[in-house]
């Protein structure tokens, strides 16, 4: 009985090469997500900067509009551009 041997079967290169290039694109996409993550929070925290200096802005323009409707600025503008109240007659009333 004599036995044919086959010559061995030639190691299939395919798989291993599918490997390698499958933990490439995994390492590549983990750092993309990562640089891209990063990105992210920078935007974030120069956003959360210009929300203060906003709400610093906004504080500042409300004090600034209530020092020029306060009261004793008005009394000071309306006698140097000579007003007083109305005359009888000059105030109609709506209702």
């Amino acid at each position: 009985m004599n036995r044919r041997v086959r010559p061995a079967a030639p190691r299939a290169r395919l798989l291993p090469a599918l490997l390698v290039l499958a933990v490439v694109i995994l390492g590549f996409a983990t750092l993309m997500v990562r640089l891209e993550l990063m990105r992210e929070g920078y935007r974030l925290s120069e956003l959360s900067a210009d929300i203060a200096r906003l709400h610093e802005e906004n504080r500042a323009l409300r004090l600034r509009a209530a020092q020029l409707a306060s009261p004793e600025r008005l009394r000071t503008l309306a006698a140097k551009y000579h007003l007083g109240p109305p005359a009888a007659g000059q105030v109609i009333v709506l209702r």
